[in-house]
């Protein structure tokens, strides 16, 4: 039978061993992002989203901003 000493002894490690690896979990990426550099560059700046549109030439989804491909008759600017 497990005797409560060692019973006190064995939670008492299973806590630290939790709270060592919920700190090093906490402090390891919370590094990387600040890294050395990450001051000196400015934020990321996300894409726009557009819809496409169909292609009245070939059928091809494209977007609108898109230049043209060269086919004649091709509604996309050059």
């Amino acid at each position: 039978m497990i005797e409560v000493p060692k019973l006190v002894v064995i939670l008492l490690i299973g806590f630290l061993v939790w709270y060592a690896m919920r700190w090093v979990n906490g402090i390891a990426p919370k590094a990387q992002r600040r890294g050395p550099t990450a001051r000196s560059q400015p934020p990321r700046q996300q894409q726009a989203i557009e819809d496409l549109v169909a292609c009245h030439v070939c059928g091809a989804y494209v977007s609108p901003g898109a230049p043209a491909c060269g086919k004649p008759g091709c509604p996309q600017p050059h």
